[in-house]
This record gives C-alpha cells, sequence and structure tokens, in this order.
C-alpha cells in the first residue's frame, strides 16, 4: 500500500473496517475460529490492522441471529494457531549453527514476529461493550438504509456497499456487528497491530439451520495487496469447506512427507507464504493445513485449520464450513534441505525456489487494546 494513495482517495476501508472519512484503515490478515456447537456457533475474529484512524468502525456480517458480543480469548485463540501451525524439517546434513535460525531442532513451527431506526429499514438488535469494543448489532431489509445509518454515525462505508448489499439480499437473513474502535496507537502505518479478538455467538439462520461463514466479500475492495485468511474450526470431524475449492493435504504424496522444500538459508515463513500464494492468489483456494484431535480447555475436540493467501479481489464468493465425520489426520511440513542436496535434486527448477521476504502472519505477537 502506497503512501499516495491516502491523497486519492476520501477514506480507504478493508476488511470490513470502515474508517471516518479521510483516513485510512486496513486489514491484510485475520483469523477466525468457528467453534461449531448443537444449536449455536461462537466465532473469533481477530483482524491486523494498519492505519492512521483516530478510530473507525469493524462491521462483520453474520448468518443468523446475533445472542452476545463478547471480547474474544486471545490466549486460546494463539494456542490453537500453535498447535495447528506448520512444522519445519531440517535436512539432517544441514549444520545446526547455520540455515534459517531454527537451530538444532529438528521440528518447530513456524512463527515471525507479524505475525467493527424508524423507517430506514434497520433495526438496532442490540448494543453494550464487550471488553474495550462499542458495539451495535443491527438486522436490515434494506441495504441503502444500512449503509445509511452507518455514514451518519460517522463511518465511510462507500467500499463495502456492494458487500453489505449482497448480505442484506441473502435469504439466510444476516444480521451485522458494528464495533467501533479506538486504537491506543492510531497512526500505525507501517507494520500495523493485532486487535484484541472478538467473539460473536448465535443462532440458527432464517432456514433453521447453523452455518459457519467466513464474511470475506467485505474484504474484496481492500487496498492492500494480498489478503491472508487463517480459519480454525472445532467440531466433530474435519470441515467440509464450500464456496472455494479446498487443497487437500497430500501429507506422503510423491514419495515424500513435506509440502513445501526449499534451500536451508530460506525464511520458513517466506517458503509457507509463497507455497500459498501459489494455490491462492487469483483463486479461491484454501490450503488444509491441519486436521487432528484437540485438547481445548480440557474437552477433547476435532480440530481444523485452513490457510489462503489471495489478491483483495478473489474475496468475491463467502467460505463455508461444515461438520463431518471424517477423521482423517493432516499436517503440513516446510523442509529445508542442504544447499547443495537442493540443488542435486532440483537442478535449475526455478519454481522449487521459494522466494524469501514475504513473509506470512503467522505469529500474532503484538497485540494492542482497542
Amino acid at each position: 500500500m502506497t503512501l499516495v494513495s491516502l491523497f486519492f482517495s476520501p477514506a480507504l476501508a478493508c476488511g470490513g473496517f470502515a474508517p471516518q472519512s479521510g483516513a485510512l484503515a486496513a486489514s491484510d490478515a485475520q483469523q477466525a475460529l468457528f467453534d461449531l456447537g448443537a444449536e449455536s456457533i461462537s466465532v473469533t475474529y481477530r483482524a491486523h490492522y494498519t492505519g492512521n484512524a483516530d478510530d473507525f468502525a469493524w462491521v462483520l456480517a453474520v448468518p443468523g441471529r446475533v445472542d452476545a458480543v463478547a471480547e474474544g480469548d486471545g490466549d486460546r485463540l494463539d494456542a490453537i494457531a500453535l498447535a495447528s501451525t506448520p512444522q519445519v524439517e531440517i535436512d539432517p546434513a544441514v549444520d545446526s549453527g547455520g540455515g534459517c535460525g531454527c537451530g538444532a531442532q529438528s521440528k518447530g513451527g513456524l512463527t515471525n514476529d507479524r505475525a467493527f431506526g424508524g423507517d430506514t429499514g434497520v433495526e438496532v438488535t442490540g448494543s453494550g461493550l464487550a471488553g474495550d469494543y462499542a458495539y451495535t448489532t443491527l438486522a436490515a431489509s434494506d441495504a441503502d438504509g444500512l449503509v445509511q445509518w452507518l455514514t451518519d454515525h460517522g463511518y465511510d462505508v462507500s467500499l463495502l456497499e456492494d458487500a453489505i448489499a449482497a448480505y442484506v439480499a441473502d435469504p439466510l437473513d444476516y444480521e451485522f456487528v458494528a464495533v467501533q474502535l479506538v486504537p491506543d496507537a492510531p497512526d500505525v502505518s507501517d507494520n500495523g497491530v493485532d486487535l484484541v479478538p472478538l467473539q460473536i455467538t448465535y443462532g440458527p439462520a432464517s432456514d433453521g439451520a447453523l452455518h459457519a461463514v467466513f464474511p470475506a466479500k467485505l474484504g474484496a475492495t481492500s487496498s492492500v495487496e494480498t489478503v491472508r485468511t487463517e480459519i480454525f474450526v472445532l467440531g466433530e470431524g474435519t470441515a467440509a469447506l464450500s464456496g472455494w475449492d479446498p487443497v487437500a493435504n497430500p501429507d506422503e504424496a510423491d514419495g515424500h512427507t513435506w509440502d513445501a522444500v526449499a534451500p536451508d538459508y530460506h525464511d520458513p515463513s517466506g517458503v509457507y507464504y509463497q507455497h500459498l500464494l501459489a494455490y491462492g492468489g487469483a483463486q479461491r483456494r484454501m490450503w488444509l493445513a491441519f486436521a487432528d484431535t484437540y485438547s481445548d480447555e480440557g474437552t477433547e475436540r476435532w480440530l481444523t485449520r485452513y490457510d489462503a493467501i489471495v489478491f483483495p479481489a478473489t474475496n468475491t464468493v463467502d467460505p463455508v464450513f461444515t461438520d463431518s465425520d471424517d477423521h482423517t489426520p493432516a499436517s503440513t511440513v516446510i523442509y529445508l534441505m542442504e544447499e547443495s542436496a537442493f540443488e542435486d535434486a532440483y537442478p535449475g527448477d526455478t519454481a522449487a525456489v521459494l522466494v524469501v521476504g514475504l513473509v506470512g502472519l503467522l505469529g500474532w505477537r503484538r497485540k494492542t487494546r482497542a
């Protein structure tokens, strides 16, 4: 994102962020944890924020009746992300003092530093505080009325109008959660910060069923170059993906147990970024990064993780996740080979050399309260 863009747009919004006119609020990465229950779904969202807005709204679309809004558990989300993160395996020939800085450990997690009434057709169904968040829940039968409501409350949603119209027209009768945010440090245009998670619990949609839908369409007009999405689903079995195409984790395909390979001097996070970008980009595809049992606060659950990196314009369809009885484990392994061995195995194969320097948000270490 260039600074020039700040001077040619009244406001820039992405990922459901709606700043005041003249300000920038953007998100290049989001996490969502869907906890599938029998009568409701609890989803915890966390977004990476960059911008210079003194305050802004975070608008989320929910496929069902909103029952509760609360501050999410960041520690729980961190633990789930860590348990399902891609693993790094080091070629035994690699000297333990060199390579990518992974040390002498033969296997470890992939991490890095980076990791909101009347006759207008809008009904305010609830409001309150969730930790430091001030939220309003809204039901709308008229998209123009909802846009006007948000605009009247000081936020520029001009880039979100098409997505809002699509959700209002959807037969599932989406509700909306608008959260007002006041960052501790408004101007974080460079590296950004991770917002405190937000948890929304909701019930069945108008068809009487529960739907785990990630509202990707709210990010289709984002001004960032790529959007990173990490989806975690706790259920009975491996979550099935529709709307987007799942990329099945092959595990032992082609006679090896790793999913991406590079010389040992490559940053494994950069390798994984390029791995996801190769499958994603302009394609609506998500990589099945992990599937296995997980002890969630003392309760045995089945955890599924999907990862994707796409261009913003790719987000014109929402990914949908449904439970299943599939208990096939899956994991992701990044293998770093000794340089000469890599050159022998892949002579002149430039496609196998994955670019370093574009680091994905696999660690969410920086946190700020809104």
